[in-house]
């Protein structure tokens, strides 16, 4: 490295500096957008703050609607049997349950320290997923995710499908026999993983036919045991009774949601010529059209296809990961990204600026999370701390 590179790598580091202490988003987000020019340590190092940041980001969160209920949970985990609690998933989806069990066991039941732990598994999840799909751009795909539409309105609400998706996704592109293990972690986080596992069944058949023989017995083992314990007839409640509950999609959030997937789509066709073509790119590919699919079905169901679709609607940056993965120059992978930042890139300040006026439950970090500096953000964790955790609403 030269006199001259190593001065401006120098100015770079004091601007984004400062401008972290004036607004610690503002800041995460330079630092993602110019990572791919860092080296190998420094976006290592740039890494930690970017994932420390996003964890107490969405930790500073008053809890609300479906964050409140998880917390009535967490307060109440030593009275639950935490492998037959029939309201997650009839007793499947137990990991968030031996999470808060630890967690209450550790910190003595601190509501703070539970939700550091829940975002601490969802980032670490998703960075190491960016990671294993480039080792040069995972920052600035990281931030393609965590500034999306999607992945705000989803992530302070379904954590269970959260956390499953990104365990599918960490079966996705480690694609060996330890996606064995995260195929069974997706599902015991939520069962709406058993679409992906069953797309992964399809897929594994057509490939290698002998696999039918041990597939098939499977699934009608799967089956008799969901029937069995009422899993049919509870998913069939669940959508037959959320329209009292739950509103439907907004115009604006549709177009949004579809906005996202086709610009990702539109980009791997561009570069269909170029893609990485192995099993794992496919497969993604395919889950990523079922999400699709899945959207319009539901999409009369409140509250149900942007669940359902969760893919679809909150990580439909990782559909680049052919792209990524492909024959494509440094050049044109990082206007890939740029294009899919900048899609999002309205509907995600929109949302912030209502945030800022107090017009949105999103209470990032206490109702400011542009306007705040260095100083505000640590004055707000201090307090998050050493004082009750306040919560905005109850629950539904």
């Amino acid at each position: 490295m030269n006199i001259s590179s190593s001065v401006v790598k120098m100015n770079v580091f004091i601007l984004f500096m400062l401008l972290f202490c004036l607004s610690p988003l503002l800041g995460v987000a330079a630092i993602c957008i110019f990572s791919p020019f860092l080296s190998q340590l420094e976006r290592n190092i740039a890494s930690v703050v970017v994932v420390f940041f996003s964890i107490l980001f969405y930790a500073t969160l008053q809890p609300f609607s479906d964050l409140a209920e998880y917390l009535h949970v967490y307060n109440n985990i030593n009275n639950i049997n935490i492998f037959h609690y029939t309201r997650f998933g009839k007793g499947i989806e137990f990991f968030i349950l031996v999470i808060m069990k630890i967690v209450y066991f550790i910190t003595n039941g601190d509501q703070f320290a539970f939700l550091v732990s829940i975002y601490l598994i969802i980032f670490s999840l998703l960075i190491t997923i960016c990671k294993k799909m480039d080792d040069e751009f995972y920052l600035l795909l990281f931030f393609c995710v965590f500034f999306s539409y999607g992945f705000v309105q989803t992530n302070s609400y379904v954590l269970r499908q959260i956390i499953s998706i990104l365990f599918i996704l960490m079966m996705i592109v480690e694609w060996n026999k330890k996606s064995i293990i995260y195929g069974v972690l997706s599902i015991i986080s939520h069962t709406s993983a058993i679409i992906a596992i069953g797309l992964f069944f399809i897929t594994s058949i057509k490939k290698r036919k002998k696999l039918i023989l041990v597939i098939i017995p499977i699934f009608i083992l799967v089956n008799i045991i969901f029937y069995n314990i009422g899993m049919f007839s509870y998913v069939f409640d669940r959508i037959i009774r959320v329209d009292n509950k739950f509103s439907s999609l907004q115009t604006s959030q549709i177009i949004i949601y579809n906005s996202q997937i086709i610009t990702a789509f539109g980009l791997l066709y561009f570069f269909r010529h170029n893609l990485n073509r192995s099993n794992n790119s496919f497969f993604l590919m395919t889950f990523g059209v079922l999400n699709f699919f899945l959207f319009w079905v539901v999409i009369d169901i409140p509250a149900m296809s942007n669940r359902l679709a969760l893919f679809m609607c909150a990580f439909s940056g990782l559909l680049l990961y052919p792209i990524l993965s492909g024959k494509i120059d440094f050049k044109n992978k990082y206007k890939v990204l740029i294009i899919m930042i900048s899609v999002n890139l309205l509907p995600v300040l929109y949302v912030f600026y209502n945030v800022e006026m107090h017009n949105n439950l999103f209470n990032f970090m206490d109702f400011s999370p542009i306007s705040s500096n260095i100083f505000d953000f640590i004055e707000l964790i201090s307090k998050r701390l050493t004082e009750e955790l306040p919560y905005l609403t109850q629950g539904n």
